[in-house]
């Protein structure tokens, strides 16, 4: 094994161990922890919807965060409860869910979304990412309807087909977006962070 791909192994044995010491569901927690340090996204927050919550990781983390506020976990997947943490299971495409949220949050708009969402992989990388950004088109409404005006939105995206139109749709409908690749992120990943604050039209 080169210096370069041992290196790499022992960061990434360090995350999975550590989250496993402490208790975190998954490695990605580390992530969003970087983000918070980088852009404080949890201040004066009460109130956090996770889109694609399973495992569950960073949904413990936000509960963590904010102690007594609302953290709504969504899925299309079933996942393991999560002690102060509500799990709708559904797509957020669906109006009635959105209503169920509205209604776990006594139909006031939130703070905080958040989500760390990937494609199903096909092995065709145009059509993954395709799928992902009508995905992620979606979080983007979503947020508009059910934010705070000085709400907050930060989601995982990858860079390549469909990125630089997205962005233009983020500029849009936030007054400040900001992109964050965490240390935490594997090195080889296309992935990136989007943290957009400010609804312009809400």
């Amino acid at each position: 094994m080169t210096n370069r791909h041992w290196r790499k192994s022992q960061s990434e044995d360090f995350f999975i161990k550590d989250s496993r010491r402490k208790g975190y569901r998954s490695r990605s927690v580390y992530k969003l922890s970087e983000i918070d340090d980088r852009f404080n996204i949890f201040k004066n927050v009460k109130s956090v919807i996770d889109i694609g919550s399973c495992p569950g990781g960073w949904s413990d983390f936000a509960r963590r965060r904010i102690k007594k506020g609302k953290v709504i976990a969504i899925d299309i997947n079933e996942m393991e409860p999560i002690g102060g943490v509500t799990f709708i299971h559904g797509s957020i495409e669906d109006q009635t869910l959105q209503d169920n949220v509205f209604g776990q949050n006594n139909k006031e708009k939130f703070d905080l979304i958040i989500s760390d969402m990937s494609p199903n992989k096909s092995g065709n990388k145009v059509s993954d990412q395709y799928k992902f950004y009508n995905i992620a088109d979606g979080i983007l409404e979503f947020s508009q309807n059910v934010l705070i005006s000085k709400g907050v939105l930060v989601m995982k995206v990858f860079i390549g087909h469909g990125f630089e139109e997205f962005k233009s749709d983020l500029k849009e409908n936030f007054e400040r977006v900001s992109y964050f690749k965490p240390k935490s992120s594997r090195r080889e990943s296309r992935e990136t962070y989007v943290i957009a604050k400010n609804i312009r039209y809400n």
